[in-house]
């Protein structure tokens, strides 16, 4: 529909109030038609796994666009593997349906 939006407002809480973290983000929006909040526990693992070998990742973030997920997987193939993710694809030697 014109003129209807879908925002995200999101934070990492510092108190025991949701809707009072998130009020300056929801300040910005304007007239809200519906609200939808939700409170999920976040958990980090208390090792990076070099000792015991037990390799976890942390909770999803926060983020719409999972940029700190995707971070934590990078860090987490490295410390099991030992070496950086290599990303670079050459197109020349990857088979398509075209």
């Amino acid at each position: 529909a014109q003129g209807i939006y879908i925002a995200i407002v999101s934070t990492k809480m510092e108190g025991a109030d949701a809707d009072k973290e998130v009020t300056p983000g929801l300040a910005l929006l304007g007239n809200i038609a519906q609200r939808f909040t939700m409170v999920a526990t976040t958990y980090e693992p208390v090792s990076d796994g070099s000792t015991d070998k037990c390799y976890i990742s942390s909770s999803f973030d926060a983020t719409s666009h999972f940029e700190g997920d995707v971070d934590d997987l990078l860090s987490l193939y490295k410390r099991v593997t030992g070496k950086d993710l290599d990303m670079n694809i050459n197109a020349d030697s990857v088979e398509a349906d075209y």
